[in-house]
């Protein structure tokens, strides 16, 4: 073959590739896909999520945003705009190193339920405690169950984070915000208030100074089930954990 001839063949072959790949929805769509059961879709080159109650998400809504504005008005690049890192429990100083705080309220009305009295709820038993969650979530909560148990009967020094617990399913705002909160779907958690450190609480409350008392056996035992945690924040909230399994998958990001 030619120098020319090789040379036109390989455009033809790096061109099919590159159309190949446009065709293919952003990773983080169809991660929501397999965890969501929702549809990436592509119309006039855009790529949007298809919710199951007829609404779209798009997946880049080309607004330049800042980091409250995401918060107020995601698109779906914006919610993993932010890679969550689970492994060793690590001090947050970045100002806005919020993994997770950004959530496609859309998305979780969708899933688990658009008002108080559609959301699925069950109780399920927790660490010797009557609770209430999601039914599509409970397994994953029996799940940590299980490993903050193993982990307890190792150490008992875990055992008062696990007692008293701040509660699950209550339909309700984020505090200080007219954002749906997670616990509002069931699908989160918080641990006993008293040992737990929220960046509302801080006093002065400002510079914003990271604080946490949580043991890492206890966030190794919710990360490994998909459940992210608020001490992983800038703005910590080291209570709670929420189910966002998509967070935790690194394939997810793109």
């Amino acid at each position: 073959m030619s120098r020319a001839a090789l040379a036109a063949t390989v455009i033809v072959i790096a061109a099919t590739a590159v159309g190949a790949l446009a065709d293919e929805p952003p990773p983080p769509l169809r991660c929501l896909e397999r965890y969501y059961g929702v549809r990436a879709e592509e119309h006039d080159g855009a790529w949007s999520i298809a919710l199951t109650d007829g609404q779209r998400i798009p997946w880049d809504d080309r607004r330049p945003k800042s980091f409250e504005e995401k918060l107020a008005a995601p698109d779906v690049e914006d919610a993993f705009s932010l890679r969550y890192r689970p492994g060793p429990i690590r001090p947050v100083a970045t100002v806005d190193e919020d993994p997770g705080r950004i959530r496609l309220d859309a998305l979780f009305a969708s899933t688990y339920g658009a008002s108080e009295r559609k959301v699925d709820v069950v109780k399920i038993k927790f660490q010797d405690q009557i609770l209430r969650v999601h039914r599509k979530v409970a397994p994953a909560f029996a799940r940590v169950d299980a490993r903050l148990t193993r982990a307890a009967l190792a150490d008992r020094s875990l055992a008062p984070f696990l007692q008293q617990l701040g509660g699950t399913f209550v339909w309700r705002n984020i505090a200080g915000t007219d954002r749906t909160s997670a616990h509002s779907y069931g699908v989160s958690i918080d641990l006993n208030v008293k040992l737990s450190h929220y960046w509302r609480w801080q006093r002065p409350a400002a510079p914003l100074a990271w604080q946490n008392r949580v043991p890492q056996a206890i966030v190794d035992a919710f990360e490994a089930e998909g459940f992210v945690w608020g001490g992983r924040w800038y703005h910590y909230d080291t209570m709670h954990f929420e189910y966002r399994p998509e967070l935790l998958d690194g394939r997810c990001y793109p």
